[in-house]
């Protein structure tokens, strides 16, 4: 399957779907300095850009993507940071959900911190993709048992077009075992 990865960052959503067999085929994120490693660490192509506010989808288009990966900033979600989604990050989840609406992948992937469960944002988020047909998966995985050697809570969203019904993260991590 063929994905592109939007908030990459440094690439570790990447590097995972890669090993995992997906042909990871561009990624978009707005730190340059982020950039600049996934750039050193990958052959395919990374876009400097401003995903906040994306109402033209055809530079994503392009890639044919099966499958749009992506984790939005956290910093307004974590334990870490201030929980204030008013600082404006928050929003960058509803951005990714306007842009998987717009494009219409068959499948999308985002990943977050735990906290996010209990923002208005993810609420938004949601609501979106599911207007847009999605039908959708969430759960909290503890990145230890996926070979993470730190005890690290994460929030992964999956979402299939045009589902009837929530699948079973279960059967995905299965399917990810037989991809390898």
């Amino acid at each position: 399957m063929r994905a592109i990865d939007l908030f990459s960052g440094c690439g570790g959503l990447s590097l995972g779907f890669q090993n995992a067999g997906f042909a990871v085929v561009a990624a978009f994120d707005k730190w340059k300095e982020a950039c600049d490693v996934y750039a050193a660490n990958f052959e395919h192509p990374i876009f400097e850009i401003d995903l906040s506010n994306i109402e033209d989808v055809g530079q994503f288009k392009e890639w044919n993507a099966d499958i749009i990966i992506g984790g939005p900033p956290c910093q307004d979600f974590s334990s870490a940071g201030k929980r204030d989604e008013t600082l404006g990050r928050a929003n960058l989840t509803i951005s990714y959900a306007k842009i998987i609406s717009k494009m219409k992948p068959e499948w999308f992937l985002m990943e977050n911190v735990e906290r996010i469960k209990k923002s208005q944002a993810l609420q938004e988020t949601v609501s979106i993709l599911k207007k847009s047909g999605y039908g959708i998966s969430l759960t909290i995985l503890d990145a230890c048992y996926c070979g993470v050697p730190q005890i690290r809570k994460r929030f992964i969203l999956v979402g299939h077009l045009h589902s009837r019904m929530v699948f079973s993260m279960i059967f995905l991590l299965r399917i990810n075992q037989l991809l390898r």
